[in-house]
């Protein structure tokens, strides 16, 4: 069941023995897509580094301190590569959808609230049952979103005229050619882009 609004989120508990290693936010979601969900509950996942642990507050742990337990969303992603063809993948921090970093719209769909180190979505919740869609005008000057970025920094960013925020548990995106980047991987060159909130999807220490 999604957290609600100032309730305790995650319990205190020990890493449990022979708990899979998750190094980065990327492996887990490719875990997720390609398993199904007897074999991901059949696992204990541990939580190395990534938005997750961002999100609490972690910035190192060694293996054998105690950690928290927490549930948490993901994001099911299907999309349509420039050849037509249609794929699935699974988001765990967020993506994005732009043809450079610094010029033209820019569309990002996040889970943690956080994108390129920069706090995109302050309102985000990692186990909120929502989606949080943050997006940039293409009609943006560079001087701007250069002044914007040093802003997502702090989550001051919010509001601009050319700066869009809403949430919600379905986001489509469609239009020319475009890169998608998946928790910091670039996928594929897309044309259609559909996301799907998977509310308390999987168990994760961290």
């Amino acid at each position: 069941m999604p957290i609600s609004p100032g309730s305790e989120w995650g319990i205190p508990s020990p890493i449990p023995d022979h708990a899979r290693v998750m190094s980065s936010d990327r492996q887990l979601g490719l875990f997720l897509r390609d398993n199904s969900a007897q074999q991901i509950h059949a696992q204990s996942l541990f939580m190395q580094s990534g938005d997750i642990s961002r999100v609490l507050g972690v910035k190192s742990r060694s293996n054998n301190d105690e950690c928290i337990r927490v549930i948490i969303d993901a994001i099911s992603v299907s999309y349509t590569d420039a050849h037509g063809v249609e794929h699935t993948d699974v988001c765990i921090g967020s993506l994005s959808i732009a043809r450079r970093f610094l010029r033209g719209a820019i569309c990002i769909v996040s889970n943690s609230g956080y994108w390129n180190d920069h706090e995109v979505a302050p309102r985000a919740h990692l186990n909120d049952g929502k989606l949080d869609i943050f997006e940039v005008s293409g009609a943006m000057r560079w001087s701007q979103r250069r002044l914007m970025w040093q802003k997502t920094s702090l989550g001051t960013h919010l509001p601009h005229p050319l700066l869009s925020y809403s949430q919600g548990d379905f986001s489509h995106w469609e239009g020319s050619p475009q890169r998608l980047t998946i928790d910091g991987q670039f996928v594929a060159t897309v044309t259609k882009v559909a996301c799907r909130i998977q509310s308390d999807c999987v168990q994760i220490y961290a």
